[in-house]
């Protein structure tokens, strides 16, 4: 760990003069990204939430506009374009850009530190290509348990999966925000063509609004 990366230890300052009182603390130093500091991760991640920020607004905007170019957006990846699709983004929206503005560092951890977080039900193991999860019981506390794969992947490269649509992906996930589920992947353009066969689909599907929020035109 280096000088920059400190964690809170104990809130008390106080001395303490009272026998067998001490609090005895064991600390994870494993930087949370092993290809760079905790200190880079938290400004990767702070420059990630900015700009999927930026990104949410946008849409926001252009679905009260409801113009010809986005509602052909909307068709593209989410299958419809219809009033039901509107409401539905519409709703979500919002709830996804305050459960982004909501996200800070901390929240994010190593999937493999999930039990020292007390996360209320199991991050499925690694298998060398999952970038990311979430545990939905554990909606109101906004973790998101990340794996090496995401460490690895470039921050903001939006014509395709990146860190910033990752935290786009997952926090639709929460109850909260869309709910949404994982019933198609691949945050690409193949993942439109699916949409036109499954609008039920790809309503509710995380990569489907991933890739509506945040991919390039």
């Amino acid at each position: 760990m280096s000088d920059n990366d400190y964690a809170v230890a104990h809130d008390s300052a106080e001395t303490n003069a009272v026998p067998g009182s001490q609090v005895h603390i064991d600390l994870d130093t494993t930087p949370i990204c092993l290809n760079m500091s905790n200190k880079e991760f938290r400004e990767s991640i702070i420059k990630s939430r900015a700009e999927a920020l930026d990104l949410i607004q946008t849409r926001i905007a252009a679905v009260s506009k409801w113009d010809a170019r986005d509602q052909a957006r909307v068709k593209k990846w989410l299958g419809r374009s219809d009033d039901v699709s509107r409401a539905v983004l519409q709703a979500g929206l919002p709830k996804l850009l305050s459960a982004m503005d909501d996200l800070k560092p901390e929240n994010i951890i190593r999937w493999d530190a999930q039990k020292q977080r007390n996360i209320t039900c199991t991050i499925f193991p690694d298998n060398g290509s999952t970038d990311a999860a979430v545990c939905k019981p554990d909606t109101a506390r906004r973790m998101i348990a990340i794996y090496p794969h995401f460490c690895n992947s470039p921050r903001s490269q939006l014509w395709h999966g990146c860190q910033v649509l990752t935290l786009i992906h997952e926090c639709t996930h929460f109850t909260d925000v869309f709910d949404s589920i994982d019933a198609m992947y691949g945050v690409s353009v193949g993942l439109s063509f699916s949409a036109q066969e499954n609008a039920d689909k790809a309503i509710r599907n995380a990569d489907s609004l991933a890739s509506y929020v945040g991919i390039e035109d």
